[in-house]
């Protein structure tokens, strides 16, 4: 079945691992002690967090030893906790998949909490927010590091909450409470979707564990195999934001630019891609699935690109771009180009992360503005901050040299590879509108003159807080592709998947035929398809003819944006009328009619016949010898008619 190295490998090695316990724990600790203590620790808070949560990272890396080694076939280490009954064991995983996850969440999420302390100074809910974050790290090295289904939803439905806090934490302001419930009820419908693929594979194989799941899928009929993908692809889609389910991904950016840029850059967002990593097993041996899968991230990498050309606000361009690139990534690795798909997420934390804490240091220094066309000028005002978008949007766009061109490049000619060359297509054209859209923001933001009302407020005690940890990721934003990508099948990146994917590489070369071109040709197109795209941004918003009434021609160009993407493909619309208006009815129903007038009805009706039956049993107690004997009579003379009539018909 092509599973065979990804189950040796989900067994792990068991043993005693404490500092796997220890990474795991220590956030925990970090958002109990700020909510139990957050008063008393006020600014201290943030250098508390950042302090476990970079401790964190460095048992991660202390670790690496464990969680690559190889004893008998396997590979990784297995912590077990508790074991509940047959089959239903408990314990922490690391091997190379989990611990690729968990350097991007402990390390570039320190980078993000460190910048938070800049960032969210002066806030009066310093330590909550904290709480908060701490507690999102520890909800995702949950949901990475468990080996098993229930571990997994535990850690699944943690980040989902730990996501609503966030996402709402100025709950003050309306929006923001509208988004946190959006993206909370969304979430949840992906929680059933995993949770139902965990009823079937109980069902039919007995054990939550991975191991126990993936030895034995080869035993599983097809329909079953293609229910459990499906369920599963349900849970990511939601977390993902894929098509359908990704219309609270926009609306979270209500939310601080630090959760931003934890949520959508190295973590959350994220869940889905290694949920179908994970299970690799499950998908191989299914056609179907890869099918269903690739086909909806090849969509949303498109129409998330597509979208993004219709904003101006700064935060929600890097929502879109998102979308995008998550879409790049489940093509990867629905379509079975499993290295590939997780390329991607390694460097897209990187350079969004970058993105999204260069846009807040933009926000910040601008009172909060995020209309880009209330910036310009700003490479001349800011220029650290000029630089760290600039490198981040070449690396995002996939300019060769940088990170996203070497794992973009893998993805676009993985999906040729795999046998769909209508999803290398799409990935193509998505790269040429990413091109345009992000070098647009770039151009509008920070060439020209500057356009908005507020003053711009750059330095400050705490600017060196924010700075540093965007100095820190414009390095692998810039040069890890390379480093860790180059040489393909000899790379170090082809050589630390070996032991999880080899298998399945080796099953898709046998049974997938030789692309039509070879990935150099591929790259090339990608390459001239970007510049084009690039070329289009240039010449309308970076020449002197595009810069000359500036103001004008962007207010024109909003008018004229077509309704189509000014509502968003009426996604929301969509939902709003076939979900959420018949639910609302069917509430009002139950609330207004059925509950007051038919159960609440029925109930006061018992209560009255009952009543009047009482009133009626007590007006005959009266007390009266003679009413009493007159009434024993009556009965009597009854009984005498009933058997009388009785006889003589007979």
């Amino acid at each position: 079945m092509g599973d065979v190295g990804m189950t040796h490998h989900v067994l792990g090695v068991a043993g005693s691992y404490p500092m796997l316990l220890a990474l795991w724990l220590l956030p925990l600790a970090g958002a109990v002690i700020c909510w139990a203590f957050g008063p008393q620790l006020r600014a201290m808070a943030g250098w508390l967090v950042s302090a476990l949560v970079g401790a964190s990272f460095v048992l991660a890396v202390l670790s690496w030893h464990d969680g690559t080694q190889s004893v008998a076939g396997a590979s990784g280490a297995n912590q077990p906790l508790f074991s509940w009954m047959p089959g239903f064991d408990f314990g922490l995983l690391l091997d190379p998949l989990s611990l690729l996850w968990t350097f991007i969440i402990t390390g570039v999420g320190f980078l993000i909490v460190f910048y938070s302390i800049g960032y969210m100074q002066g806030d009066r809910a310093f330590a909550r927010f904290f709480a908060y974050m701490s507690f999102f790290v520890f909800a995702m090295l949950t949901l990475v590091l468990s080996d098993n289904f229930i571990g997994l939803l535990v850690g699944w439905g943690l980040v989902g909450l730990a996501s609503y806090f966030l996402i709402g934490f100025w709950f003050e302001r309306p929006s923001a409470v509208a988004a946190a419930r959006k993206a909370f009820v969304i979430n949840v419908v992906g929680d059933v979707g995993v949770m139902f693929a965990i009823f079937v594979i109980v069902a039919h194989v007995h054990s939550i564990g991975f191991g126990d799941t993936f030895a034995a899928t080869g035993t599983l009929s097809a329909a079953v195999v293609l229910t459990i993908c499906i369920a599963l692809f349900i849970g990511a889609a939601a977390k993902s934001a894929q098509v359908p389910l990704h219309t609270w991904l926009p609306d979270a950016m209500e939310g601080p630019t630090p959760v931003s840029a934890l949520i959508h850059a190295a973590t959350m967002v994220t869940a889905g891609v290694y949920l179908i990593a994970r299970c690799a097993p499950l998908w191989n041996a299914s056609h179907e699935a890869q099918l269903v899968v690739g086909t909806v991230g090849g969509l949303t990498a498109l129409l998330g690109a597509i979208l993004g050309t219709a904003q101006w606000d700064i935060k929600r361009i890097l929502a879109y771009s998102t979308m995008s690139q998550i879409g790049y990534m489940i093509m990867g690795v629905g379509t079975g180009a499993y290295e590939a798909g997780i390329a991607q997420f390694f460097t897209h934390a990187f350079f969004k992360a970058q993105l999204f804490l260069g846009a807040g240091l933009v926000i910040h220094a601008l009172s909060d503005e995020q209309d880009i066309r209330r910036m310009g000028g700003l490479w001349k005002k800011m220029p650290f901050a000029f630089w760290v978008m600039l490198t981040g949007v070449l690396s995002i766009t996939g300019v060769p040299g940088f990170s996203g061109f070497f794992s973009k490049d893998e993805v676009i000619y993985g999906a040729l590879q795999h046998g769909h060359p209508w999803l290398d297509a799409i990935g193509i054209v998505t790269a040429g509108i990413t091109a345009y859209y992000m070098f647009r923001l770039l151009f509008v933001a920070f060439l020209g003159e500057y356009r908005g009302e507020a003053p711009v407020h750059t330095g400050g005690a705490g600017s060196w807080i924010m700075n540093v940890p965007v100095a820190i990721l414009v390095v692998p934003s810039v040069a890890i592709g390379g480093a860790l990508l180059f040489g393909g099948d000899a790379s170090p990146w082809a050589h630390f998947f070996a032991p999880l994917f080899a298998a399945q590489a080796h099953l898709a070369a046998a049974q997938t035929p030789a692309p039509a071109i070879s990935e150099n040709l591929t790259s090339v197109i990608v390459v001239i398809v970007v510049a084009i795209g690039f070329a289009i941004a240039w010449q309308r918003y970076a020449t002197a003819t595009a810069q000359r009434n500036a103001v004008d021609r962007l207010r024109t160009e909003a008018e004229r944006m077509p309704a189509v993407l000014t509502n968003l493909f009426y996604f929301d619309a969509a939902i709003d009328a076939i979900f959420v208006r018949p639910s609302q009815a069917l509430g009002r129903f139950f609330g207004h009619v059925f509950d007051p007038r038919i159960l609440d009805g029925a109930v006061r009706e018992i209560v009255v016949t009952v009543g009047g039956l009482g009133t009626l049993v007590r007006s005959l107690q009266t007390g009266l010898l003679r009413a009493y004997a007159l009434i024993l009579v009556f009965g009597a003379a009854c009984f005498i008619a009933y058997y009388a009539i009785a006889g003589a018909a007979h």
